[in-house]
């Protein structure tokens, strides 16, 4: 069930970030993803979903998805030295990695996109997390 989820949630964030926003939902998505399953899993999932936003970007093929194949290596990195579990992880990664996403692919508002997808991060795990432990019980 677990799994579902977060295919559905994807996707949906795919869809999204591809047709009306420029908030990197995919990459908020994923860091979500990668927290609370702590399994190889996330990188096929990162691969694939950088590519289908490249589609619907009409970008360079490949290029979302190295970003977050390395952003997701960097968050198993540290899973062993810091706790990522954590509201604070979650807020700190999704702001840095948006602000290095936003400027890679070279968009605007900068700053004030990172602030809105770091919340939204939250909210997200948030959420998750509390479905994600009733799935489990």
């Amino acid at each position: 069930m677990g799994t579902f989820l977060f295919t559905v949630l994807l996707a949906f964030s795919i869809f999204l970030e591809g047709t009306i926003t420029t908030l990197p939902l995919v990459l908020v998505c994923l860091l979500c993803m990668t927290i609370l399953r702590r399994d190889w899993v996330v990188f096929p999932a990162a691969f694939f979903a950088g590519l289908l936003l490249d589609t619907l970007l009409v970008r360079q093929l490949g290029g979302s998805s190295i970003f977050f194949l390395v952003y997701v290596f960097l968050i198993f990195l540290y899973k062993r030295k810091y706790e990522i579990n954590s509201y604070q992880f979650v807020f700190t990664a999704s702001f840095f990695g948006s602000i290095l996403f936003l400027l890679a692919f070279g968009y605007n508002n900068v700053f004030l996109q990172a602030v809105i997808s770091s919340f939204i991060a939250v909210v997200l795990f948030m959420v998750l997390k509390i479905s994600t432990r009733k799935i489990k019980n």
